[in-house]
């Protein structure tokens, strides 16, 4: 997922690109994170947990960038 995050070869990656793939990669462990939370909860905390996700994933997208610099 994140293979492309550098340049490869003669090929740059913008900063926009970079900050897609990062927030690519955010919303990929937050959606695993809020299916596993509800295989046996029921709509609200699904609910819940999807808003939770949406307030916090420009958090996790600059800490996968962080993480990559």
């Amino acid at each position: 997922m994140l293979t492309n995050y550098y340049e490869n070869g003669l090929i740059s990656t913008t900063e926009q690109e970079k900050r897609l793939i990062a927030v690519q990669a955010a919303l990929e462990i937050a959606k695993a994170s809020v299916s596993a939370n509800t295989a046996d909860s029921n709509n609200s905390k699904t609910l819940w947990d999807m808003k939770h996700v949406a307030q916090e994933i420009n958090a996790l997208a600059d800490s996968i960038q962080a993480a990559l610099k």
